[in-house]
């Protein structure tokens, strides 16, 4: 049975590849002016394709191993932050959470001063409003994850959203080119005050900017990947397979190879050391899962090496043009701020171990817990999992993070499992690969810096997770 296309799906993936044009527009959807556009058209876009594929074909469509790992991880971990913000009887709050408790107490007494009586019901989180917003961004993300799941499930849909995100990867490095080359690195026409002298792309910080470039480069190399593969039989010759992929290809590795030196040079004119260090592990990860036992070591080493001597060529062409001081000064202190929001984190979670402060709420508690010589204020812990450990709890944690590891590792298996290449097509495999690389990206990231808590680049990456979590159709491609 052909696994055919209706207008209702493609207008659905259509609808989804215009919101993965936006996202990163908005300064990275991470301003609360951005937060209807960002959460509203996931969840109408996975209604719609809910209702399509229902209606169409769902009785033919079978979950992968990580689409029910990461749909199911999604759902408990948004479940929870509502449960954060359930009211709760005072006695039950002191079980859960008694410094939540502690905390709503005090407020209540100062507002006793004023006249506003106290309440016997109160939430675990110790911020509503914080709380709340990232309950919508959680769930935007699953939604965007759920459609992509579901519409992305074929070679020519995924080259669609792989060359869509390739252009956006382009448009920002262009972007943010352009304002590093006039030098007064404005976001349309807004002046950043925050971030001097470093390219940021649509975003206001340079390495949240650098981290969406990072994550959509391995997509970038799968498109190069693609050309030579679908150039020719297997068996031709090098020669003959170069000359047809020149007269049949060109233009798609052209494309790719474009997209993949913008990727690179985004991240140099960003200056983003972290993204550059997470690129280089992420391909050297994913090169030793490719590989056996035997060579895992050293292909990660050449992976590893010929990233970063890609990294150095553009480097000295582009680095040297313009100020490029931040990628060779040895600044101690942003990993001072950083460390210090980190232990401030640390400290947040020994208060609130098992279901945290709330999600969204570190800024509200790190003047407590920072160190009181540190005069600056940090709004996040630069350290995804940390932050997510203090303002979720260990319940919370476990919760998201489990989840997701399981379904990366079910990611590499069908990439690179024997059964995957007795079952799947060349193609979705290496989309697999390409994923996975980007998932690798990301988590390593997130030991340095809270991209995971910037709207556009966790919506980018479900979307990536969810094609390649894709359902199996009757018609496997």
């Amino acid at each position: 049975m052909r696994d055919r296309e209706t207008v209702a799906e493609i207008a659905c993936l259509t609808g989804l590849l215009g919101y993965l044009i936006w996202v990163p527009l908005p300064f990275g959807s991470a301003s609360d002016a951005a937060l209807t556009a960002f959460v509203v058209p996931p969840l109408l876009l996975c209604a719609m394709t809910a209702a399509v594929v229902a209606w169409r074909r769902g009785a033919h469509l079978r979950l992968t191993r990580q689409g029910r790992l990461w749909t199911a991880g999604g759902a408990l971990f948004a479940a929870f932050i509502a449960l954060q913000l359930l009211p709760l009887p005072d006695w039950l709050l002191r079980l859960l959470s008694p410094q939540s408790l502690r905390i709503w107490r005090a407020a209540e007494h100062v507002a006793a001063m004023a006249g506003v009586a106290g309440r016997s019901f109160h939430p675990i989180t110790v911020d509503r409003t914080e709380t709340a917003v990232q309950l919508f961004r959680v769930t935007a993300y699953l939604a965007t994850f759920v459609t992509a799941m579901f519409l992305v499930r074929s070679t020519r849909r995924r080259v669609a959203m792989v060359i869509v995100l390739a252009s956006m990867a382009v448009f920002e490095s262009v972007y943010a080119f352009r304002e590093a080359a006039l030098g007064r690195y404005q976001i349309w026409g807004w002046k950043n005050t925050l971030i001097f002298n470093r390219a940021t792309g649509t975003f206001v910080n340079p390495n949240h900017f650098a981290h969406y470039v990072a994550i959509i480069l391995p997509l970038t190399v799968l498109l190069c990947a693609v050309a030579w593969h679908t150039a020719a039989a297997p068996g031709t010759s090098f020669g003959r397979h170069l000359a047809l992929m020149i007269e049949t290809r060109f233009v798609l590795l052209g494309f790719g190879a474009i997209a993949a030196l913008a990727c690179v040079a985004g991240m140099v004119i960003s200056q983003s050391r972290g993204a550059i260090l997470a690129t280089v592990c992420g391909f050297a990860v994913t090169g030793a899962m490719a590989s056996g036992r035997r060579h895992a070591a050293t292909r990660a080493v050449l992976i590893a090496f010929a990233v970063v001597a890609l990294f150095v060529t553009v480097f000295l062409l582009l680095g040297r043009s313009g100020e490029s001081k931040h990628l060779e000064e040895r600044d101690a202190s942003s990993l001072i701020g950083r460390r210090s929001a980190m232990h401030a984190a640390f400290r947040m979670w020994l208060e609130f171990p098992l279901f945290g402060s709330g999600a969204g709420t570190f800024e509200s508690l790190a003047p407590r817990a920072q160190d009181t010589a540190d005069p600056r204020i940090a709004n996040h812990a630069h350290n995804d999992y940390l932050e997510t450990l203090a303002t979720t709890g260990a319940i919370g944690f476990l919760l998201g993070l489990v989840p997701l590891m399981g379904g990366a590792a079910a990611v590499a298996r069908a990439a690179f499992g024997a059964r995957a290449a007795a079952e799947s097509s060349w193609r979705r495999r290496a989309f697999c690969a390409a994923a996975l690389t980007s998932i690798v990206i990301a988590l390593v990231h997130a030991l340095i810096d809270f991209n995971f808590y910037i709207p556009a680049n966790p919506a980018t990456l479900a979307a990536i997770a969810g094609a390649a979590a894709a359902v199996k159709s009757p018609a496997r491609r």
